[in-house]
């Protein structure tokens, strides 16, 4: 027995390897080599929600594919009421049962999604943006969506779950 162990052990070393490659993999791409539609945090704590933040999402999140990622696309608007004008970092959350996982967000012109809200105004473009975000990314799971804004000329924030 000792024998066919010895004789066999290279065998036991490069099953050893795949299983660890089989756990290790998912995680190592999406931390060294995916680009875009990474999180930028786990486990982020928020604030309370509030009352404050019109938000919008499109119907559907479209698959997209950018150097040679599949990704997706998911698009909408966020602004503080009381402040539609003012330009705020998006910063849109997604919570599960195990925690919140944040994603950045680009600011876009989203033709015909800002201009239905009915106080919109021309200065509000820069509420519109579009979220990438890669299949690998995350845990099969149901997650909700919340949006954080924060105030890119000082301080102040505001998160609000968007029913989605």
């Amino acid at each position: 027995m000792r024998n066919w162990i010895k004789g066999k052990y290279i065998h036991f070393i490069a099953i050893a390897i795949l299983i660890g490659y089989a756990f290790a993999a998912n995680p190592l791409y999406v931390r060294f080599f995916l680009k875009d539609g990474k999180p930028l945090g786990t486990q982020v704590a928020l604030p309370t929600s509030s009352k404050d933040v019109i938000n919008h999402l499109s119907d559907q999140i479209q698959p997209l594919r950018i150097d040679g990622q599949n990704l997706y696309e998911l698009k909408g608007y966020a602004f503080f009421q009381t402040k539609p004008e003012q330009e705020n970092n998006i910063t849109v959350i997604l919570s599960s049962a195990t925690g919140n996982i944040a994603f950045a967000t680009r600011t876009v012109a989203l033709p015909n999604m800002i201009e239905s809200y009915p106080g919109y105004t021309k200065n509000m473009d820069y509420a519109e943006f579009s979220l990438l975000l890669s299949q690998n990314s995350l845990s099969p799971g149901t997650y909700r969506i919340g949006i954080l804004l924060q105030n890119k000329n000082g301080p102040g924030q505001s998160y609000v779950l968007t029913g989605g």
